[in-house]
């Protein structure tokens, strides 16, 4: 304790002192520099940077309650469909069982593509046709595999009719689901650039270029599905 008191004398203390500044200033100049190097001419970038960091993310959370509730929709519809497809059976001599089991089987594809969620892309002219066949295709499945279970049914009617028979009917109905997943999607579509040009006049009033172009960029692929899917239901405008 001596030896620390006798270090601690009003000269070293100057010293230390001195030596402290001489590393803070050290500390500062290396600071300036990287910042100049990084191009930051002044602490409003950075400013810009967290700022634009939530604004990105409200914007994304906003899209993203939009993309739910057209999920939502679709769902909705889907049953629709269901009953629609009910109804074609309503009045064919079969088993009220298989009947039941059908509106209820012949449904999952449309559910599992709804779970998928790549409406904006499978709907597109470049997919439109494989998807369409695909789904179909699963349709058919699940009705041959219900079809012929129902032959072994003990209930007095008739067994569900061959695909060749009734699938005209069927593929009408998923054709109409398709039509209306279509329109959900414009709606849906239509929510989210009015969204993404909201936030886009605030990122350029924020000068903030990185992110106008990537909203930019999102307004732009809106627009687009916009108006292939309205040319695909013959929809106007």
């Amino acid at each position: 304790m001596q030896y620390i008191g006798e270090l601690l004398t009003p000269p070293n203390i100057a010293l230390l002192l001195a030596g402290i500044t001489v590393q803070l200033a050290a500390v500062a100049t290396i600071v300036y520099v990287l910042i100049r190097r990084l191009g930051v001419k002044s602490i409003g970038p950075i400013q810009i940077e967290q700022n634009g960091t939530v604004s990105m993310h409200s914007m994304t959370r906003a899209t993203e309650r939009e993309d739910e509730a057209c999920r939502k929709q679709m769902r909705y519809y889907t049953g629709v469909i269901k009953r629609r497809i009910g109804n074609i059976f309503a009045n064919l001599e079969v088993c009220t069982l298989a009947k039941v089991a059908l509106a209820s089987v012949i449904r999952f594809p449309m559910y599992e593509s709804i779970a998928n969620n790549h409406f904006t892309s499978e709907l597109m002219p470049e997919n439109y046709a494989e998807y369409r066949r695909r789904i179909m295709e699963m349709v058919r499945d699940e009705y041959d595999s219900l079809a012929s279970a129902s032959r072994g049914i003990q209930c007095d009617r008739d067994a569900l009719p061959p695909w060749g028979e009734i699938g005209g009917q069927i593929v009408a109905c998923i054709d109409m689901w398709l039509r209306y997943i279509s329109r959900e999607v414009i709606t849906c579509c239509k929510k989210k650039k009015a969204i993404y040009e909201e936030y886009l006049a605030g990122f350029e009033a924020a000068g903030d270029g990185f992110r106008v172009n990537i909203t930019r960029h999102c307004i732009e692929k809106n627009t687009k599905y916009i108006a292939v899917l309205k040319t695909r239901i013959g929809e106007e405008g």
